[in-house]
């Protein structure tokens, strides 16, 4: 079983502000994109457990700050809503910090249930373009991701 934990900022997300700022003045999207949106996203494989959610209650008491972060969580499956193209990059290399996650949710916290944890970000992409999928991907490859240690899908 995956614990999806979708988390994104309450107050102004400085980062989304600078990539938006950067693809629309000075890489020449001005005209295509129309906003774009960040997500951290937890995907946390448990063995099975009598009531998912409630373990997914408290691991996002662990993973989200509740002062300055929303949250929402699906279990087994990662649906998006309409109007983005929501891009997930990850790497593809060792990632410490989702290491780090793992072990402490196992030996600190003691949900010895927790099998695995990867990280990843979410850009949502919210485009004003013919092909928009073919423009997230480009904007992908362009800004959004480093090849040498990200990976990136398209989750539309």
């Amino acid at each position: 079983m995956i614990i999806n934990l979708r988390v994104w900022l309450k107050i102004p997300d400085a980062e989304a502000a600078t990539v938006k700022n950067t693809l629309m003045r000075r890489m020449g999207y001005e005209g295509v994109l129309a906003d774009i949106k960040r997500e951290r996203l937890w995907s946390i494989e448990v063995n099975m457990v009598d009531d998912p959610a409630e373990l997914a209650r408290k691991l996002a008491r662990e993973l989200v700050n509740e002062n300055k972060e929303n949250y929402t969580v699906s279990i087994d499956e990662l649906k998006f809503e309409e109007g983005y193209v929501p891009v997930k990059v990850g790497l593809h290399i060792e990632d410490g910090e989702a290491i780090t996650t793992m072990s402490r949710l196992k030996n600190r916290l003691g949900f010895e249930m927790v099998k695995s944890v990867e990280r990843s970000v979410v850009w949502k992409l919210y485009l004003k373009s013919d092909d928009p999928l073919n423009t997230a991907q480009e904007i992908a490859q362009r800004l959004l991701i480093n090849p040498h240690k990200d990976v990136y899908m398209i989750m539309a």
